[in-house]
């Protein structure tokens, strides 16, 4: 009996060291907020059916122990949630998460200062393992998505320069505040690139440790939650134990009895194998092509990017465009307590472009109401030029109207509001 525990022994303690190691890893957690752009623009080429399935991987991938939060900001952020956090404790946990990530994707403003402003106001609740003083549980990460680029909410435009400005700033201090208190900030931008600001997302990324990724295709969305979610998960600590060296002086043997000649190691150049992959040509040839083919693509590029600088400077000075472009968008207005599935409509302006609006066209084909709005070069909103069909603004009808901000247009009975908003 005595042999059978003796044989039995270290088996006991291999058991009880995985059952000790389990248990650490799974309170070994992450308190993680994911923070969504509610935005009407979220509705275009998917981007928020997609999100929302990316959303719910994200969640899935979590680990007992983890603490999830979901949010979403537009100029009113708010929990979508029925409460945050949630403790993921099994797969039950995880499917209360999943069931409850809607958004409405309805708001007017990329606020995104707002957002991060309610995650820090909310931070103790949103984070509660900031407060333990052992360290375990302390890893707090927001996962911040958008399609746009930093609107806040303003009074009047004519003082939209002066909210800017103080909003980005705002921004940044967030950024370094969450950066103190060991908060990181993972920044997702989705759509194309002069749509967002890659470089303030990278900016406030940076300052707190996380990553910035830029994400063209909606479809692609779920492998930035992915690679967050695997990049921002420490591992587990582990202790390690030096086992004793036991050294047998019997079949020691000096260095000098076994040190056998250094052998001459056979490296390849690279010209060697580029010789033999392209069919034999001279690895001289081969190197030369190389860089030929380098020098030339480089000056592509660095052609391009003065091209296109000289055509925004072009732009600039002859039609008004260039880094500051103003968009001015129609949002669906609705009933009271009915969510729009109409998309909102993008005027460009100022520019030289038009969007034609109505039966034939991309925007409510379905009316027969026709109508053109014309971008303007000074800065000013566009114009209304209507074609065919009823159409009114702020109540009265009308064939030409330049807009304003806050106007009302009915549509043949299809209303919507006229709002400006500055892309930088």
């Amino acid at each position: 009996m005595r042999s059978r525990m003796l044989r039995l022994k270290p088996l006991l303690f291999a058991a009880l060291f995985l059952l000790c190691a389990a248990s650490t890893a799974a309170g070994y957690g992450v308190d993680w907020v994911v923070l969504v752009d509610n935005t009407g623009t979220m509705r275009y080429q998917s981007r928020g059916v997609m999100t929302v399935q990316a959303i719910k991987e994200f969640v899935s991938l979590t680990e007992p122990g983890d603490r999830v939060s979901i949010c979403s900001y537009g100029e009113r952020p708010a929990s979508v949630l029925p409460t945050n956090p949630v403790l993921i404790e099994d797969e039950s946990s995880k499917d209360y998460v999943r069931s409850h990530a809607t958004f409405g994707f309805n708001a007017d403003r990329t606020d995104i200062t707002a957002g991060l402003e309610y995650v820090w106001r909310e931070r103790a609740r949103l984070f509660p393992g900031l407060a333990s003083g052992d360290g375990k549980g302390a890893d707090a990460v927001i996962v911040l998505l958008t399609d746009g680029k930093l609107i806040p909410v303003y009074r009047s435009y004519a003082q939209y320069e002066a909210t800017y400005d103080r909003s980005r700033r705002r921004l940044l201090e967030l950024a370094s505040l969450c950066a103190e208190e060991g908060i990181r900030i993972c920044t997702i931008g989705l759509g194309r690139a002069r749509k967002v600001d890659g470089k303030l997302l990278a900016d406030i990324s940076a300052t707190t440790g996380g990553t910035y990724r830029h994400v063209a295709a909606a479809s692609d969305v779920a492998e930035a939650y992915r690679a967050i979610a695997g990049e921002q998960r420490p591992s587990a600590p582990v202790e390690v134990v030096e086992a004793p060296v036991i050294l047998e002086l019997q079949d020691t043997v000096t260095a000098s009895e076994t040190s056998e000649p250094p052998r001459e190691k056979k490296v390849k150049h690279v010209g060697a194998r580029l010789s033999n992959a392209l069919g034999g040509f001279s690895s001289e040839f081969c190197l030369g092509s190389a860089s030929i083919l380098a020098i030339f693509v480089g000056m592509i590029a660095v052609g391009t990017e003065k091209r296109q600088k000289w055509a925004m400077r072009f732009s600039t000075a002859i039609f008004g465009t260039g880094e500051m472009r103003v968009r001015g968008y129609l949002k669906p207005m609705d009933v009271a307590g009915i969510a729009s599935a109409r998309a909102c409509i993008g005027l460009e302006n100022p520019g030289v472009e038009s969007v034609r609006v109505g039966s034939g066209t991309s925007f409510i084909p379905q009316i027969e109401a026709l109508m053109e709005f014309t971008g303007t070069k000074d800065g000013s909103p566009p114009e209304l030029h209507v074609e065919s069909g009823h159409v009114t603004v702020e109540g009265k009808a009308v064939t030409t109207r330049k807009l304003k901000d806050g106007d009302i247009v009915d549509i043949d009975g299809h209303r919507y509001q006229y709002l400006r908003g500055n892309r930088r």
